[in-house]
């Protein structure tokens, strides 16, 4: 969890792309853990560890992570407890933002030939190549065994973030929403998964 090994993405307008199905979202799970025990929960005693970029270690995006999740889990029948009232499981999150570079090539054809056989076939005569740079959000939310401290399922959701964010607090409140909500929709995870 933020116990070291997060790196995870999400900028004060992370899943900006716009709405949740332009999110690409995995998780992953202990299955040896019997979810069916759990049924309260904390934060992790100790906040996210510093990115270094503000977007990400926003206190206003970390407010609105919290709230997601807080009212994800309870939509799912789970209790919110003080960290010190033993939890069965302890929440966390990392945000981050990287920088990234797409380069995409294409054949342009120009003619067709036909001297091999019969018929005509396209010719490529070239590529048109591409480069660009855009910002990829992620958010990785963890859950912790309290009693064993052990890391049992993970969730991330990675997306495209928008050049010029012009939406207003309760656009990117709904959004940070639907974004949770994606990311925790396999938790608990189900032995049909």
């Amino acid at each position: 969890m933020r116990i070291g090994k997060i790196a995870a993405v999400l900028a004060a307008s992370l899943v900006a792309a716009g709405c949740g199905s332009s999110i690409k979202v995995v998780s992953d799970y202990n299955p040896e853990t019997d979810f069916s025990t759990l049924h309260t929960f904390a934060w992790f005693p100790e906040p996210p560890k510093a990115t270094g970029d503000p977007r990400a270690d926003s206190g206003i995006l970390g407010g609105r992570v919290r709230r997601a999740v807080v009212s994800d889990l309870k939509a799912k029948g789970f209790r919110e407890v003080a960290p010190n009232a033993k939890p069965d499981f302890y929440v966390a999150y990392q945000a981050a933002v990287d920088e990234k570079i797409s380069v995409r090539s294409t054949p342009a054809y120009y003619g067709y030939g036909g001297w091999w056989g019969p018929g005509y076939y396209p010719m490529a005569m070239g590529s048109s190549t591409s480069v660009s740079q855009y910002e990829l959000g992620t958010l990785i939310i963890d859950v912790v065994d309290r009693e064993r401290d052990d890391l049992i399922w993970r969730g991330s959701g990675q997306a495209r973030l928008q050049k010029n964010d012009d939406r207003s607090s309760a656009e990117r409140d709904k959004d940070m929403t639907e974004a949770v909500r994606e990311i925790l929709a396999s938790f608990p995870p189900t032995a049909n998964r």
